[in-house]
């Protein structure tokens, strides 16, 4: 398969491959396709890396990229790829045909390999720079890509560390919406205001909206 159809199919298929797994599939099963034929969901994990990047939309979503490297007869040649080289793959952003694709990082940091250090059910990955001013998107980013390099599942916890400090352990969020890739995610935004400073709330089809203190009438004069 040509790298274009790769992409293509990365940016098809792949974005389920988060929810497949949540509902138990792992990669290495195989569902049905209407009939005898079946479909693999992902490629065996000796041969590729899962990397996490910003669809044009802003959707966070797994792109599964080749690593080129054949699979060996004895186990000890068939390693999946490090955490430390998918990482370091990650901080270099989307190649040319993903970036073609539109697919974009929102991780500002060298391209350098971290060092990471396993235990179990967690991962502590120490980055040679500066984590603390992380955005909201990049952390998620980086996270969903280190629990999906340590666990098929990507039920791993994550902590990042660099040369500042050290974050508050996550799991992977990939099935959230759209974010904004360059600025941290902040608070809800505030409810609207109507010119008379009362908050605007919904109102239900058919009902009419109960007046508040702002644009009640005014007391009728004494007499």
């Amino acid at each position: 398969m040509s790298t274009g159809k790769r992409v293509r199919a990365a940016l098809a298929g792949l974005a389920a491959a988060v929810s497949l797994t949540a509902c138990g599939i792992q990669e290495s099963d195989v569902i049905e396709a209407g009939g005898p034929a079946t479909v693999d969901v992902l490629p065996a994990r000796e041969v590729r890396m899962l990397l996490f990047f910003y669809s044009p939309e802003g959707t966070l979503m797994p792109v599964s990229r080749y690593t080129g490297e054949a699979l060996g007869d004895s186990a000890v040649e068939r390693t999946r790829v490090s955490t430390a080289k998918t990482v370091a793959a990650l901080l270099d952003g989307p190649n040319a045909e993903e970036d073609g694709y539109g697919l974009r990082s929102a991780v500002a940091l060298p391209a350098l390999a971290p060092k990471v250090e396993p235990g179990r059910g967690t991962v502590a990955v120490t980055m040679a720079a500066p984590v603390r001013g992380l955005t909201g998107p990049a952390r998620r980013q980086l996270v969903c890509t280190i629990a999906y390099a340590e666990d098929a599942d990507g039920q791993t916890e994550v902590t990042l560390r660099g040369v500042d400090g050290t974050l508050d352990p996550a799991r992977c969020d990939a099935g959230s919406g759209p974010v904004a890739t360059d600025e941290p995610r902040g608070a809800d935004p505030e409810p609207e205001q109507d010119p008379w400073g009362s908050v605007r709330r919904s109102t239900p089809a058919g009902e009419t909206p109960a007046a508040t203190s702002s644009d009640a009438p005014p007391p009728a004069p004494r007499p």
